[in-house]
């Protein structure tokens, strides 16, 4: 297991550019968008008419003071499997074994959508939203380390040699094994986001 998580890391370090670049945008947006919607009220509660039920997941759904330990823990584990094989793989990574760098625009696009639910200014859900705020960063990174997959998947696709590969097709497998590699990264950073979302829980419920 720690030889797998040292291969992920050298991988980590040799995209290391790339990495922070993703960063910067991911968040970027995040930020822009949040404070867009600062002045654009009306925009917020259309999305959340529409796709509520989409964001506002983990702890957020946990609001009634009588829910028990063992309901928290088995919706946190739920979260975490959407989490990690809906909002990562289904939707960042799987599409980019098809479509190159599909992943890094659906991963720019989560960023914009959660701009937009979870900007604070909106007085109304702000109790709710603040305490999440943590989450939502936390969560974010698995975000990023999925659309550095698919950025790798993508170049090792048109430039083979980008990946140490000479035959499209090895590269194709290659960069397969490094994004699963990545995951190990992704599936530590849902957990840590998962056990904050216990945390969470305590805010909100008081």
């Amino acid at each position: 297991m720690i030889l797998l998580f040292e291969r992920a890391w050298d991988i980590l370090v040799k995209n290391r550019y790339p990495y922070f670049v993703f960063n910067l945008l991911y968040y970027g947006i995040i930020l822009l968008v949040m404070a867009y919607t600062g002045f654009n009220a009306p925009l917020q509660e259309q999305v959340l008419s529409n796709y509520k039920p989409t964001y506002m997941t983990g702890a957020l759904v946990f609001t009634d003071p009588a829910i028990t330990t063992s309901q928290i823990v088995r919706g946190l584990g739920f979260t975490f499997l959407v989490n990690l094989l809906g909002f990562t793989y289904g939707n960042i990574t799987l599409p980019s074994f098809f479509i190159p760098f599909a992943g890094v625009l659906l991963g720019l696009y989560r960023a914009v959508m959660l701009g937009i639910v979870f900007s604070p200014f909106n007085t109304t859900i702000r109790e709710i939203i603040l305490p999440h705020l943590p989450t939502l960063f936390i969560e974010g990174q698995a975000c990023v380390l999925a659309m550095l997959g698919a950025y790798i998947q993508g170049r090792a696709i048109f430039w083979p040699k980008s990946i140490g590969q000479v035959g499209h097709w090895k590269a194709y497998v290659e960069g397969v094994r490094q994004t699963g590699t990545l995951y190990l990264f992704i599936m530590a950073i849902l957990l840590i986001s998962a056990i904050y979302g216990g945390i969470e829980v305590i805010l909100l419920i008081g």
